[in-house]
């Protein structure tokens, strides 16, 4: 009896590990511009969960494979939503569109530092994603839309109301997700929606090359940086947002990994040890 091989399909999230500390996540759809369907929110909740139990990760790279970084939602196919209990992110409760959309919130959890490199369109989800990392850099090829509202709902999705008003204040962002207009990436640079814009050719070099010196600091000291960063992004007062900086502070003082690092610093600035009160 003949049988035909079938090969597996590809994964649609790929994660390589260029170092013990840098992680890369990359969506993995370019014949449709890493567009999202379920089994692809499915991959990268799982993606985002391996680097998270990876202690030694201390920076992510989150891009896509080919032209695009993501086109946001597969408008031509979602595939489908796993059933309730079958996977650890869709348990009662959680709709098809919570399932997707708290992709923002996981992205926002994970403890390492998460550098979105973006490569050609980020639109709607895809534009969310990369707002929810902490870092963003673009390629010249690099363009963004807040889609949502083109579809005829409304233009709040996947976290965009939340995260891109604190990234370009209130004014921009208002004008982006209402209007749904396409902005370039000397646009994004100009606006401070990405920190650096570089040739196509270097954006994945270049990625590398800030995560492995972000991934020079302590795990400690990123983790916590992260945390406090985007608690005091929505502090109540100054002296709410210092005496979060002064408990990190603090107990950082108290981390082995803190003090062998100051201990280092200190013999290669020749001067003493940093104090911190």
């Amino acid at each position: 009896m003949n049988t035909l091989d079938t090969a597996p399909a590809a994964p649609t999230v790929v994660v390589d590990h260029p170092s013990a500390a840098v992680a890369v996540i990359r969506l993995n759809r370019p014949d449709r511009l890493n567009a999202l369907n379920f089994q692809c929110v499915t991959d990268l909740h799982d993606a985002l969960d391996e680097v998270a139990a990876d202690d030694a990760c201390k920076v992510v790279i989150l891009t896509g494979a080919g032209r695009g970084f993501c086109a946001g939602l597969d408008l031509k196919g979602f595939g489908e939503l796993p059933a309730v209990g079958s996977h650890r992110h869709r348990h009662a409760g959680i709709s098809g569109q919570a399932y997707l959309a708290n992709l923002a919130q996981h992205i926002h959890d994970t403890p390492q530092i998460v550098i979105a490199a973006v490569n050609g369109p980020a639109y709607g989800g895809g534009l969310a994603l990369a707002c929810a990392s902490d870092l963003r850099i673009a390629g010249t090829s690099a363009s963004m839309a807040s889609a949502f509202i083109r579809t005829g709902l409304t233009g709040t999705d996947v976290g965009i109301t939340y995260f891109l008003p604190r990234l370009i204040g209130a004014s921009r962002a208002f004008d982006l997700i209402v209007t749904g207009r396409t902005i370039d990436a000397a646009e994004a640079d100009r606006i401070g929606l990405v920190s650096m814009v570089v040739p196509d050719e270097h954006l994945e070099a270049t990625a590398l090359e800030m995560a492995e010196q972000v991934a020079s600091f302590t795990a400690f000291g990123l983790r916590r940086t992260k945390e406090v960063m985007w608690h005091n992004l929505d502090a109540s007062s100054l002296g709410a947002a210092v005496a979060l900086e002064n408990r990190n502070q603090e107990l950082g003082a108290r981390e082995p990994e803190v003090i062998e690092y100051m201990q280092r610093y200190s013999q290669r600035v020749g001067g003493t040890k940093p104090a911190t009160s």
